[in-house]
């Protein structure tokens, strides 16, 4: 915060997240605006009443149920079919989509038929921006849809976890690479560090196979916490 010459206090940006950051979030939770954000010195009751009186449509009667009915699927057939989506489908985004719920739409057909997998092209490269890994995005998209909100959640920890705590890719059908622990779920973190340790470049065929090998070992491994959440 500074002062102008005419003595009125003039506010940062900082200093206005510093001051908005300790009003506590939560639902129906009243906080206490800064005046110089209302106008007035006054309490604000966030959300509104009119926010949580929201009229929405109603679902359409022939929506799917949710979450989708969900079959047991084989894990070793999902990382085939991942290693293959990478390639063929266009990335790993959508390569574990297409392990999972294209592998699902072919066994089970409708909704998981009517999921396009072209939708999920902006995941590749951590959604161009190097952040969250398409393949894990794509997992945790899986989970969305097969698990209730309520478990959800956790399913996606535990597949998190063990993508910070696994030598990843194990899946090497046609090259073998250096399998290291990402330090994040980041792609940037993730393929930056392979890049560092193996000397590979953005695009060489075998920064794509360790990628499409990750590919594999994402859609088996969020199969594998489907199936048991379902005791399959």
């Amino acid at each position: 915060m500074s002062e102008g010459n005419n003595n009125t206090k003039v506010y940062s940006r900082r200093d206005m997240l510093k001051t908005a950051g300790k009003a506590a979030v939560g639902v129906a939770a009243v906080a206490v605006i800064p005046s110089f954000l209302t106008g007035c010195d006054r309490k604000v009751e966030l959300p509104s009443k009119e926010v949580l009186a929201y009229e929405y449509m109603p679902a359409s009667t022939d929506a799917p149920a949710y979450p989708y009915p969900y079959q047991k699927l084989d894990i070793g057939t999902s990382m085939e079919r991942g290693y293959a989506g990478y390639y063929n489908k266009g990335g790993c985004c959508r390569g574990v989509i297409d392990a999972v719920a294209g592998q699902l739409g072919d066994k089970a057909g409708y909704p998981w038929n009517q999921i396009p997998v072209d939708a999920f092209a902006n995941g590749a490269t951590g959604f161009g921006v190097g952040s969250l890994c398409g393949a894990i995005a794509g997992a945790a998209t899986c989970i969305g849809l097969a698990i209730p909100p309520e478990d959800a959640a956790a399913v996606t920890a535990e597949l998190f976890k063990w993508y910070t705590s696994t030598e990843l890719p194990t899946y090497q059908p046609d090259v073998e690479v250096d399998a290291l622990v990402s330090p994040s779920v980041n792609c940037l973190d993730s393929v930056g560090q392979f890049m560092e340790v193996s000397g590979y470049g953005m695009k060489d065929p075998e920064r794509k196979a360790r990628c499409a090998g990750l590919t594999a070992d994402a859609a088996g491994k969020v199969v594998e916490l489907i199936n048991a959440y379902y005791n399959l």
